[in-house]
């Protein structure tokens, strides 16, 4: 076994239960018998999360050629615990038997929400400039900038609409990015 696949085999388990996680919740959603009270802006910030756990894994693999030491998988692990915390304060509690308000549920969890992922967007930026050479405001890197204005939003309003559209742009982002990196591969 390589020092990347070691490496990465840790990354992807915590990937994998992030998205686990992200899915669980989404199905005890959608067949539970209590009352549902959904909530656009935290509906489409749980699609960032599953489209950025989706490009995180698959970025893995930029990183194949690094000289592993103890203290950058350490940093490497970082963005996937971050955004497995974001997973979790997006799932509302499944213990309570009364109605789950999601826009309720949101207004509690948005501004830690929009920390965690301004971390996370951080972390994501630095890592292909630290270990595989790439440009920090090269074509990928310069898109984490509007990605951390979206992700500040959160934390700045509560206002639906802003927080909507906040989420738009990350998933257009996102998407362009995997549309456009990844459709030659």
């Amino acid at each position: 076994m390589s020092m990347f696949e070691f490496v990465t085999v840790m990354v992807s388990m915590i990937l994998a239960l992030c998205l686990g996680h992200l899915m669980r919740s989404a199905s005890f959603l959608a067949k539970t018998d209590r009352e549902v009270i959904y909530y656009l802006p935290l509906v489409l910030w749980s699609i960032v999360v599953l489209l950025s756990v989706i490009n995180h894994w698959w970025t893995l693999w930029d990183l194949r050629d690094v000289d592993w030491n103890y203290g950058s998988f350490i940093y490497i692990l970082i963005a996937p615990v971050l955004i497995t915390f974001a997973t979790g304060l997006l799932s509302p509690s499944q213990s309570r038997s009364d109605s789950i308000d999601l826009r309720q549920h949101y207004s509690r969890i948005r501004r830690l929400f929009s920390l965690v992922m301004v971390g996370y967007a951080g972390v994501m930026w630095f890592d292909g400039p630290l270990f595989a050479g790439q440009a920090v405001f090269g074509t990928v890197g310069a898109l984490h900038i509007p990605i951390i204005a979206a992700d500040c939003v959160p934390g700045l309003t509560g206002n639906d609409r802003a927080n909507a559209i906040a989420a738009g742009v990350v998933i257009t982002i996102l998407l362009i990015v995997m549309l456009v990196r990844y459709s030659t591969m």
